[in-house]
């Protein structure tokens, strides 16, 4: 029994070692290939003077993205080509649960973005938003940050603002 357990476990290893080289090859190469990416997108979006929200949302996905399939071909250039599936079709099944339980936080992220993106809502302008009215202060993915015309410092979830109208008062000069 003992000698049978010891083939199995000689086989395995002298499988795992035959193919870490190129595992590891291909671990660096992605994460250098993703390290890449994100720098030309980095700069692409400074050069089209993207929203830093908006430049903030865009890497953090494509970092995810990047990192899920550099995991999944190092797996699979292991051998572990079900492992690397398993794993894939698990991240995208809590990904699913996670949108599905933090449903105001996803909602507060988009209404960031589309808010990030509206030339009426600024940084600077002065607006009534979510029965506020005062100056923005700043807009991150999930929260808008007014003070108020009585100097108080108002935290806004951005699906609040986004839901219902606002005014712009003033445009920032």
């Amino acid at each position: 029994m003992q000698a049978v357990l010891l083939s199995v476990l000689d086989k395995w290893v002298s499988f795992l070692l035959a193919r870490l080289p190129g595992a590891i090859a291909f671990f660096i190469g992605g994460w250098i290939a993703l390290k890449l990416v994100i720098a030309i997108v980095n700069k692409a979006m400074q050069a089209a003077k993207t929203e830093p929200t908006i430049a903030s949302l865009f890497r953090a996905l494509i970092s995810v993205a990047g990192w899920i399939l550099i995991l999944a071909g190092t797996l699979k250039a292991l051998g572990l080509n079900e492992l690397a599936l398993a794993i894939s079709g698990s991240i995208a099944a809590v990904s699913l649960g996670l949108a599905t339980g933090i449903s105001g936080t996803t909602s507060d992220i988009l209404a960031g973005i589309f808010l990030a993106t509206d030339p009426d809502f600024k940084v600077g302008y002065t607006v009534t938003a979510g029965g506020v009215k005062g100056v923005i202060k700043s807009l991150d993915l999930r929260k808008t940050r007014i003070i108020g015309e009585d100097g108080k410092l108002y935290v806004i979830p951005n699906r609040s603002v986004e839901s219902a109208t606002w005014v712009v008062e003033k445009r920032a000069e």
